[in-house]
């Protein structure tokens, strides 16, 4: 069971990711093939974007897990001792924070729009929009996994 955790844990994000990037890019060539051909489909358009929005939002949470986010580092690297490892800390609060707000508020959003369909496919919209919450809630785990592993070992060590 642990493995399987473990598993799971160290790469959902990038199963997922390869599933998305892989039906976006099946979808987008039968949309342009079928449009080769002079029958296009209308669906390919909507499902494109909605593969491309929840792969967005998978790779945010990936981003997290990995510290692949763009940093400016050049004031916490100046600083001295445990006050510069105590920076990684207090953006893995603020972030955390700031993710929390958006799982709620993103179940608010889901919550509002569930009750619409999308245009062409027809799919709740409750559906699409739900990674808003997914994604926060990866986040989440995400950054109080960094903290725990990485920061809070670094500033107990400076």
């Amino acid at each position: 069971m642990k493995k399987t955790w473990k598993l799971i844990n160290d790469n959902l994000e990038r199963w997922v990711m390869m599933v998305l990037f892989v039906a976006l890019f099946a979808i987008v060539m039968l949309g342009v093939i079928s449009r080769v051909l002079r029958n296009p489909f209308t669906w390919t358009e909507e499902a494109a974007r909605l593969c491309f929005i929840w792969l967005i939002f998978t790779g945010l949470s990936y981003g997290t897990k990995y510290d692949k986010h763009i940093n400016v580092t050049i004031i916490t690297d100046k600083l001295p001792g445990k006050l510069g490892a105590a920076m990684p800390v207090f953006w893995d609060i603020v972030s955390l924070v700031v993710f929390l707000w958006v799982s709620f508020y993103g179940v608010e959003y889901i919550l509002y729009m569930a009750g619409s369909l999308t245009p062409v496919l027809q799919i709740n919209q409750g559906i699409t929009t739900s990674i808003v919450g997914i994604s926060a809630i990866l986040n989440c785990i995400r950054i109080v996994e960094k903290m725990v592993t990485v920061h809070i070992p670094a500033l107990r060590e400076a």
